[in-house]
């Protein structure tokens, strides 16, 4: 694991398991070159995101252990933010008053409907109605000029809820889109223990990305720290087999890259 990372990851400050030291002395331990934390934040009062009151403990806590730990590991300061359309200016108030590495976003809600979670909702549109909703969502969200990454890309597929006729066209432009707005994709290696049972994006998906050339990075989406980089080997072996070199990697939201 020298020399990689990992962006993408939650805390008992949203809906983690672990501490940020427990987190960071796992990835050191794997030999991690970077660790990224990305707690949830939002608009929405959920039980799975920090609450506001908890957002100044958040940072201090990761910027004394940045540096507590800056001989072993680089630890970057990440959120991962629902993206709501409408509502850009208060989401970008938020981002503004922290002094983050990267933003992660994602969407994670159609209205009102938390669709990753709930299951209520599948079946009141077609699967196709429902990509054109979660897609054009996704395409609002890298035109808004708010986030560096966007968050598990094709994650409406969590449940194994997949279109009825072929959507190549509707993932064409919205990767045109992320590529217009210079974004990177993650390859989220924990939807491989979804129901989907598939990275987040697809290896199609991860191959338009490398035609389009929109980089990418690594993340585990880990809620624990037994889940740091998981499925790291088989992630390395698909983007290699595609063509890509090199993953992003941030500092002060200003991208890097990193070699593989």
């Amino acid at each position: 694991m020298v020399g990689l990372v990992d962006y993408h990851m939650h805390t008992v400050l949203s809906d983690g398991k672990n501490t940020y030291e427990e987190m960071i002395e796992r990835a050191i331990a794997i030999g991690l070159d970077e660790i990224g934390f990305s707690d949830h934040v939002g608009l929405k009062a959920v039980d799975w995101a920090v609450s506001p009151v908890d957002i100044p403990v958040m940072t201090e806590q990761i910027l004394e252990l940045r540096e507590k730990y800056r001989s072993q590991i680089k630890v970057r300061y990440g959120i991962e933010m629902d993206y709501f359309p409408g509502r850009e200016a208060e989401i970008q108030e938020i981002i503004s008053q922290l002094p983050l590495d990267y933003v992660i976003g994602s969407v994670h809600f159609i209205g009102d409907w938390n669709f990753d979670t709930d299951k209520s909702l599948y079946g009141k549109w077609s699967n196709d109605e429902l990509y054109h909703i979660y897609y054009d969502l996704i395409q609002q969200a890298a035109k808004s000029g708010l986030f560096d990454t966007i968050g598990h890309l094709d994650i409406i597929k969590k449940f194994q809820i997949y279109p009825e006729s072929d959507q190549s066209e509707l993932i064409e432009d919205t990767l045109s889109v992320i590529k217009e707005h210079d974004l990177v994709v993650e390859l989220n290696t924990g939807g491989l223990d979804r129901p989907c049972a598939e990275f987040t994006p697809s290896p199609e998906i991860v191959t338009r990305c490398y035609h389009h050339h929109i980089p990418m990075t690594l993340s585990s989406d880990a809620h624990g720290a037994d889940q740091i980089a998981r499925h790291y080997e088989s992630a390395l072996n698909l983007m290699k087999r595609v063509g890509f070199e090199e993953i992003a990697t941030f500092d002060g939201r200003h991208r890097r890259a990193m070699r593989i």
